[in-house]
């Protein structure tokens, strides 16, 4: 066929008119625009005349496409052939409607120049194909229509829902429900929008979900313990002095009149360097403490099994302390030991301060606190407090008050490592160390491991904002192989030893100490540092989820309660704004600010607004309190 003006072709699989034809094609889409194009790029359906573009379709007669398939099967027919047996003729828009035949419907698949009639088999195949397709747009249609007017049911709709949650959980990069819905696309809409559905409720937490951590118990089998040669400490009584409700007590005090011992669960006598434990613990690096639950870096059955004061007697690695008149260090030792242990809350130990051996073992630790601070240590005082939520997904936050034996335990776990870093050191032992640069006022924020080893024994109400501007300047610690100072400890060398149930570097340190101990192999620094990259891989993400967990449910309990009013300071200024501190429930969140107000003012606010999917509080001033 001849290509002259008003033919009709085809130019990217819609129809097009040729208005002038020389060495470029002048074309008019069906919208009215123009195009000049090169003859190779149209391809001619119809040399026309095309009367009545582009309305081509309502043009053409009824087509019986079926009987023509039947008719053609075995041949390759023409464009023309087909429009012509299909419709009857051949004119430009029974020319465009053969061409739409093409690959559209069950039966005929190809280009215009190379026409397939299809077989049997896949007319049948395509066309229960159709079927299915047409089912399910329209369940689609009948899903978002119920979704419109919250009539889903999550467990038949599940498969729909899941498009909200892949998008919300940031693991698809949209969501085919807030198109239909004409809603923005972003995480926290969707989540948002799931709210508002019903597809979950208010305690679904997407936040370890998002950074993609383990949210169940490993499930290994541990190593079967070898006997060792221990010393046998079980005389003494030590004490495991925890938070109300702890699970997995690996640190212990006790005083037996000559020295001071630190008690550690003996984690790597169940987890030796190399085992399938171990590997699980360094994909994990340590345990998650959610306030909806806790997942332990090691499987149950080894806090079980070690636990002190979960048995009658318990295997340690024990730090001795040969302690002086002035609670100074003379000697230190390292054992492996059998221990007998009694479990106390902080509140029971408080209680027992004043008694034997509770004095002299705060004695020591005072003095090693006194030594720290003059070392230049820093202390950060904040609230804390405990967030908590029980199986109905009620939440709780509890204050949690500074505890004279909180103190005593934390300044013990810190005499263990640094001397530990010490022993190790002049052993040449490769074990991850904690280092820390001086503090500047470059305000960048310290990390959690490092503020939740200090503290301070003044008991006075601490000044929030320098405290906050100490807490902006401290550089972050990191850990390394390299035995440096740790600054804001005060300590000159210092490795995390004490917790190796709950955190990797701490299992690694313990068995290595082991090892030596017992004169076995020990792991070389490449093997170390191997350990303390898959630790740093994965710790961001676990630190990541506890913040913002603990952020998405003060959050949800902060929306239970409207109009809900406390007492803040402000800590820092920026222009216009303010960053708050409430002590009461430990949240820090930014408030407008009008007229003169300075840093260390205390205020009453009022809540305006709690968002959980977007983790925003808004709060607004009811009125400044006195100094």
């Amino acid at each position: 066929m001849k290509l002259t003006k008003d033919s009709l072709v085809l130019y990217k699989q819609s129809p097009a008119l040729v208005t002038g034809a020389g060495d470029k094609i002048d074309i008019q889409l069906p919208g009215g625009k123009t195009r000049s194009v090169r003859e190779k790029d149209v391809l001619i359906l119809h040399p026309g005349p095309t009367v009545g573009f582009p309305d081509l379709e309502s043009q053409a007669p009824e087509g019986q496409p079926e009987e023509a398939w039947e008719l053609l099967q075995g041949e390759t027919p023409s464009l023309t052939e087909l429009a012509e047996i299909v419709y009857g003729e051949h004119t430009p828009s029974t020319a465009w409607m053969a061409f739409k035949l093409l690959n559209r419907t069950p039966w005929f698949q190809g280009t215009p120049e190379a026409i397939i009639v299809a077989d049997e088999q896949s007319v049948i195949a395509r066309k229960q194909a159709d079927a299915e397709k047409a089912e399910a747009e329209a369940k689609w249609e009948d899903f978002i229509q119920r979704f419109k007017t919250h009539r889903i049911d999550r467990e038949a709709d599940e498969p729909f829902l899941r498009d909200l949650e892949m998008y919300a959980l940031g693991k698809s990069k949209g969501s085919r429900i807030l198109k239909a819905l004409g809603k923005t696309q972003s995480p926290e809409n969707a989540h948002r929008t799931m709210l508002a559905s019903g597809a979950v409720d208010g305690t679904w937490n997407p936040h370890p979900l998002r950074l993609g951590v383990p949210l169940e118990a490993p499930d290994v089998a541990l190593e079967i313990p070898q006997e060792v040669p221990r010393l046998d400490l079980t005389s003494v009584e030590a004490f495991a002095i925890d938070d109300e409700g702890n699970k997995d007590p690996d640190d212990a005090v006790a005083w037996d009149g000559e020295r001071f011992w630190v008690h550690i669960a003996d984690a790597a006598s169940l987890v030796p360097a190399g085992s399938l434990a171990d590997e699980v613990a360094r994909e994990r690096s340590s345990s998650l403490y959610l306030p909806e639950k806790t997942v332990p870096m090691l499987p149950p059955q080894a806090a079980e099994t070690l636990g002190l004061g979960l048995h009658p007697t318990s295997p340690a690695l024990s730090y001795a302390f040969l302690m002086d008149e002035d609670g100074v260090p003379q000697e230190f030792s390292i054992h492996l030991t059998t221990v007998r242990v009694t479990r106390l809350t902080y509140a029971q130990a408080d209680e027992r301060m004043q008694e034997e051996p509770f004095a002299t073992m705060r004695r020591f630790t005072e003095a090693f606190h006194q030594r720290r601070q003059s070392a230049g240590a820093i202390s950060i005082r904040m609230p804390e407090v405990k967030v908590r939520v029980n199986e109905n997904g009620e939440v709780s936050i509890t204050s949690l008050p500074e505890r004279k034996s909180r103190e005593v335990v934390t300044e013990a776990m810190l005499m263990a490592g640094t001397y530990a870093a010490q022993w190790c050191q002049e052993r040449q032992l490769p074990i991850p160390f904690a280092v820390q640069e001086i503090s500047d006022s470059s305000g960048e924020k310290r990390d959690d491991a490092t503020s939740s080893q200090e503290v301070s024994l003044n008991t006075e109400q601490p000044d929030y904002v320098a405290q906050f501007a100490k807490r902006r300047g401290m550089k972050r610690s990191r850990t390394t192989l390299e035995c440096s100072p740790h600054s804001g400890l005060g300590l000159e060398t210092y490795s995390r030893v004490t917790s190796p149930l709950r955190r990797y570097p701490d299992l690694i340190a313990s068995q290595q100490i082991r090892q030596a101990i017992l004169g076995g192999e020990i792991l070389e620094a490449e093997d170390v540092l191997q350990g303390l990259a898959a630790y740093e891989t994965r710790s961001g993400s676990l630190v990541q989820s506890e913040r913002r967990s603990n952020l998405f449910w003060k959050i949800h309990w902060l929306k239970a309660r409207p109009g809900y009013t406390c007492e803040a300071i402000m800590v820092d200024r920026r222009e216009r704004q303010g960053f708050f501190l409430l002590p009461e429930i430990a949240l820090e969140t930014r408030v407008a600010v009008k007229g003169e107000m300075a840093p260390g003012t205390w205020v009453r606010l009022k809540l305006k607004e709690a968002d959980v999917a977007e983790s925003t509080v808004l709060f607004t001033i009811v009125e400044k309190l006195e100094a």
